[in-house]
Formats: C-alpha cells, sequence, structure tokens
C-alpha cells in the first residue's frame, strides 16, 4: 500500500518537475504582461531583456547575422518594417555600457532585405535582414566594432514600436591569429630592465598596470607547486597564482600585501589577467577577464618597476623569485601601463592595442623573437626600449613559441 503511494508521489513530483520550466515561462510573460509599462507592439528579437546586443565573430569574409522583427501579439493584417543603421546611437551606447567600440565602416558590411514582412495571422518576419561583413580592408586589428540597427518606421496595422526593443547593436569581434611564447617547461621565462627611465619614472609609478593574456598548462591533480608566476616583480608587485590541486590555483598578487582572486584559475584555457596599481587613491585591484576579483588598499604612495624585495631587480614574465615559481604555460600580449586601467579597458583590449597608447610604457606581443648576439629578444613595440630577453635552462637559450593561437578563442 505504502510502496504504491510512494510510486504515484514520485511520477507526480517528477511530472511537476519536467514541466516547471514551462510554467514559470507562463508565468514571467503574464507579470511582463501585467506590469504598468508593458504594451504590445514590434520589436527586434533578441531585445526583450536587458541585453540589447547580438555578437557577430569575424575570422574570415564573407560573415553574416540574421536580424528579425517580431510582434507580442499576433498581426491582424500585414506588417511592413522598414530597417536602418543608426549610427550616431553608438557614442550613447558606449557612455551607458563603459565600452569604447568604434562605429562599423560602411565599406565593411552589406545589408540585404532591409524592408521587413510579418503576414496576418503570424507573429514574427516570415525573412530576416542579413548583415554581411564583406571587407575588412578598413576595419582595424584589435579593434571591436559596433553597429546600431534600428527600426525606422512600420505600415499597416495599429501596433507601435516597443521603443527600448527598436535597437540592437551588432557587436563585430575580429579573430587575430597569432602565436605565443611557450613556457611549457620549467625554467623558461623572459625579462626586462625597467632601471632606466625613459617618458616615464619608472623608479616612482605613481599608478601602474599589469596585464597579460596566458595559459597555464601544468595547474592539474599531478602538481606539487603552490605558485605559478605570470609576471612582475617579488614582494613588490606581481601577478602569481597560490593554491594547490585540492582547491585549485587562486590569482594572487604578491607584494607586501597579499591579496587572492576570489574565482578559480583554469588550467588549459586561455585567460586575461590584470593587477592594477593606484597610489594616487591607495588602492589596488584584481581583474580575471575584466571582471573585479579583489580589492585591497596600499600606502605606498609610488612603486618601482625596477626593485624586489627592496632592491634593483628585473621584471620576469614567467617567472618569481629564485626558486621553481615557473608559469609553464603560454602568455601573450603582455603590457605595462602607467595607468589604472579600468575594467572596461581591460576586457575590451585583450587582443590587441596600439603600441603609441597614452600610458603604455612596455608591450610584448610574444609573436616573435630575434637574436641578437647569444640573447633571444622580444621587442618592446612602444619604442620605450625595455625589450625582454629571454632565459631557458633545457632548450640551450632557444625560444619556442606556439602557432595558430586565436584572440579571441
Amino acid at each position: 500500500m505504502f510502496s504504491k503511494i510512494t510510486i504515484n508521489i514520485r511520477k507526480m513530483m517528477k511530472s511537476i518537475v519536467g514541466k516547471l520550466p514551462i510554467l514559470l515561462s507562463i508565468l514571467l510573460w503574464v507579470a511582463c504582461k501585467n506590469s504598468p509599462g508593458y504594451y504590445d507592439g514590434v520589436y527586434i528579437v533578441g531585445t526583450e531583456g536587458k541585453d540589447v546586443t547580438a555578437a557577430l565573430t569575424v575570422d574570415d569574409v564573407p560573415s553574416a547575422i540574421g536580424i528579425n522583427v517580431a510582434s507580442s501579439s499576433l498581426a491582424t493584417e500585414n506588417l511592413t518594417i522598414d530597417m536602418k543603421v543608426n549610427p550616431e546611437l553608438v557614442e550613447t551606447f558606449n557612455k551607458e555600457h563603459h565600452k569604447n567600440y568604434e562605429l562599423l565602416p560602411a565599406s565593411a558590411y552589406k545589408l540585404d532585405n532591409t524592408q521587413l514582412k510579418i503576414e496576418q495571422g503570424k507573429h514574427i518576419t516570415t525573412t530576416g535582414m542579413r548583415l554581411s561583413i564583406v571587407n575588412r580592408d578598413d576595419m582595424k586589428m584589435g579593434i571591436t566594432y559596433v553597429l546600431p540597427v534600428s527600426i525606422e518606421k512600420v505600415e499597416g496595422g495599429k501596433l507601435p514600436v516597443i521603443e527600448a526593443s527598436r535597437t540592437i547593436y551588432v557587436v563585430v569581434n575580429q579573430v587575430i591569429v597569432t602565436k605565443a611564447a611557450d613556457l611549457d617547461q620549467p625554467w623558461r621565462y623572459y625579462y626586462a630592465d625597467f632601471s632606466h627611465e625613459s617618458k616615464f619614472n619608472t623608479k616612482a609609478m605613481k599608478t601602474v598596470t599589469f596585464e597579460a593574456r596566458v595559459r597555464f598548462r601544468k595547474m592539474n591533480a599531478s602538481s606539487s607547486k603552490w605558485c605559478y608566476s605570470v609576471m612582475g616583480l617579488e614582494e613588490n608587485l606581481c601577478l602569481r597564482t597560490a593554491g594547490g590541486p585540492k582547491d585549485g590555483w587562486k590569482l594572487q598578487l604578491g607584494d607586501p600585501n597579499h591579496m587572492d582572486s576570489r574565482d578559480v584559475l583554469p588550467n588549459d584555457k586561455w585567460v586575461h589577467l590584470a593587477c592594477v596599481y593606484n597610489g594616487e587613491t591607495g588602492k589596488k585591484y584584481l581583474y580575471i577577464n575584466g571582471e573585479l576579483q579583489a580589492e585591497t588598499t596600499d600606502s605606498r604612495p609610488t612603486i618601482s618597476l625596477a626593485s624586489a624585495y627592496g632592491q634593483h631587480d628585473l621584471f620576469f614574465i614567467g617567472q618569481s623569485a629564485n626558486d621553481d615559481r615557473c608559469m609553464e604555460g603560454w602568455v601573450s600580449e603582455a603590457r605595462v601601463w602607467a595607468t589604472a586601467r579600468t575594467a572596461a579597458e581591460l576586457k575590451n583590449n585583450v587582443c590587441w592595442v596600439d603600441p603609441l597608447s597614452e600610458g603604455l610604457v612596455a608591450y610584448w606581443r610574444f609573436n616573435e623573437a630575434h637574436q641578437s648576439g647569444s640573447y633571444y629578444i622580444v621587442t618592446d613595440l612602444t619604442g620605450n626600449g625595455y625589450d625582454a630577453y629571454y632565459y631557458g635552462w633545457y632548450d640551450g637559450g632557444v625560444p619556442s613559441f606556439v602557432d595558430a593561437v586565436r584572440c579571441p578563442e
């Protein structure tokens, strides 16, 4: 008796759980319909929520994306919807979303089917508008573009345009295929000497940002290391990890006042890491993929890029201290700034920056190295002369590079 009742209850519960997504969707729809600001109208598909963007990643041409229009209720007669590009909305979008996207050049794209139809008795366009990227000649490397596409007018019927969903912002990302420094084995790293001053006072920096795109390769269950170094100066300002196989490794700022990231770092996956020091506000920050992970105070009015443990030292990429804290992974797009970069600036410039950007102290892409005497050197692209020198214990001092590195991945 009891077993039959138990089985029936289980069946009922399983049935209810299986229908939960449908029930929740209905409840949300009813809630929206009954909200004070709701009204029936025409809108661009994909803009119903807070996100009003669509992403188009381009690694070759042509690349295309479709844009459809829908009505919140069935059309009582045939509707004709005219679409248009709205370049003047780019500035407002950037301000509201903390971006620095550029308007997609007119020579780069082609629009097809800009007049859409919703047939009577239907609620969505029969054929969407097509946005195609057809030419990359005028698209600058490393720049993210945006193209605002709006409903211009609707003819037929009495449905208005829902203003919050009138425009969709197509964000166009370009894939850069490059190389990365292969520091996969112990005792492979690069170093730079910031002791000579350029236009920057490198021994007394009021604001500093370190950033790099890295892929750890040995942070796994077989590892016995607690620290994998990324870049910087130990016990001054150093991006490194701290942890172990049991709980994973977090990003850590190695300086007199350590702090750890909120999230655990991935192994064998590209990730963008950054730390920011601001002596003017007495704050410092840790970022993973442009997301703030931790912040704390720092009473130092300045820091030196040529000092560790209170004495002159080199700036390392892929190593720190004198023990085996090597990164054992791949590194690309490493930069040092004399500014406190914002989260938006970090997130929007992962794959490339202009080498002559204001405040950029050193920039190593790590896509090649040239030989000078017995040294292999990665050029500092800023022209400030802070070249990175390779050190390899087991490979005869000859650096290796990983091919076909895509950014974004």
